[in-house]
């Protein structure tokens, strides 16, 4: 019996790997997108292999935010699979506090994702604007950066990158966890009793020991090389947790290898003069373990979510909750910037090739979420 029910599981998880797939081909559009499309206002973010341009689409005159990747940057087959991770990541996921992609396509010189704008900052800009968040503020972004962390975990995606600057703030005061960049992807989570990984399973997901990650938020396992998986997420959401209410990291150093010295061996500091909570306290310690089969989260975020410090929280409807903090938007949002625009419609740019890293297949990077369809049919161009 106990032989059964292990092949019960590989066919369980087998098939959602192949939903996964399927859907992230049945997005593929019968008209693709091009760079044309768009008019290119100003830039409004950078990374290491690109920046995030604000730019509006010319039918339905909405603006988006397009992320472009530069080719020549992309020069291992590793940073190319990362590049393709994302998109799959951003084309399939359909969550409230995830980052939405429109489209993707290459170009000359680029790929490039379009993808919703988030217009409110990002909290590590509120950090360092405001300071610390009051406990309510506080509570109600950790409380939706966990369910867009449940959400991706379901799908088998690691983010492996979580920090304030990855939590944006939308218009109504609400958060969407975006940059996938360092994602990995594992095994899918299906809706299932019968497949139940252990939590060593769970926290030796992947072998590969690569480390990855933004040092201050990295977990102990990525640093110690051992394996690691799904609760370095949460270990990353502990560190946020700290860093709202307290204003700075638990774990620093004049260097990242005292930094990582902290990070493995070095205790939780409270300092007495600020006022958290017990039960907020409690939750970090549990988030802070060093041992990820003993983190809260490794088991599931129903254990996160259950916790003392969110019970009165109403996971089913945190986007009606009133939030503490709605940013104020700029009227004029957008203006043409015409040397990126120029930049982009180029002819050759609608060809999609490029001398650059020319023995990578960019073409197949094309594709489009319904959203597209439906902006273009809702909101037609005046």
């Amino acid at each position: 019996m106990e032989h059964d029910s292990a092949a019960s599981s590989n066919v369980n998880v087998a098939e959602t790997e192949f939903q996964r797939e399927d859907l992230i081909r049945s997005l593929i559009p019968a008209g693709e997108p091009r760079i044309s499309d768009y008019e290119t206002s100003k830039r409004i973010g950078s990374g290491a292999f690109g920046s995030v341009f604000l730019v509006r689409h010319k039918e339905s005159q909405q603006i988006f935010a397009m992320k472009e990747m530069a080719k020549r940057n992309l020069n291992t087959p590793e940073h190319v699979k990362a590049a393709f991770i994302e998109r799959d990541i951003l084309t399939f996921a359909d969550c409230p506090f995830v980052v939405s992609m429109l489209c993707s396509f290459p170009t000359t010189s680029y790929l490039c994702m379009v993808m919703e704008y988030v217009g409110g900052g990002d909290c590590r800009t509120l950090l360092n604007t405001r300071g610390p968040f009051s406990v309510p503020m506080a509570r109600l972004y950790f409380a939706e950066a966990v369910l867009a962390v449940e959400y991706l975990h379901s799908y088998g995606v690691v983010h492996r990158d979580l920090k304030p600057e990855n939590l944006l703030i939308t218009s109504a005061g609400h958060i969407k966890v975006t940059d996938f960049g360092l994602s990995k992807l594992g095994v899918m989570m299906p809706n299932t009793n019968t497949y139940k990984p252990s939590a060593e399973d769970i926290s030796r997901e992947f072998q590969d020991h690569e480390f990855c990650g933004t040092p201050g938020y990295i977990a102990p396992e990525v640093i110690l090389m051992k394996g690691y998986g799904r609760p370095v997420d949460w270990w990353a959401m502990g560190i946020i947790l700290y860093e709202l209410l307290m204003g700075y990291r638990p774990f620093n150093g004049n260097s990242c290898p005292e930094m990582y010295e902290n990070v493995i061996n070095g205790d939780i500091i409270w300092d007495s003069n600020e006022t958290i909570p017990p039960d907020a306290q409690d939750l970090i310690t549990q988030l802070l373990r060093k041992n990820p089969v003993d983190r809260l989260g490794t088991g599931g975020a129903f254990e996160i979510k259950g916790h003392a410090f969110l019970r009165d929280l109403d996971f089913d409807n945190l986007l009606i909750q009133k939030p503490v903090y709605v940013p104020q938007l700029a009227s004029d949002l957008f203006f043409i910037n015409h040397y990126n625009m120029m930049k982009h419609l180029v002819p050759e740019d609608e060809k999609g090739t490029s001398e650059d890293n020319k023995w990578f297949d960019f073409q197949n990077f094309t594709s489009s979420s319904e959203r597209l369809s439906k902006a273009e049919r809702f909101f037609p161009n005046n």
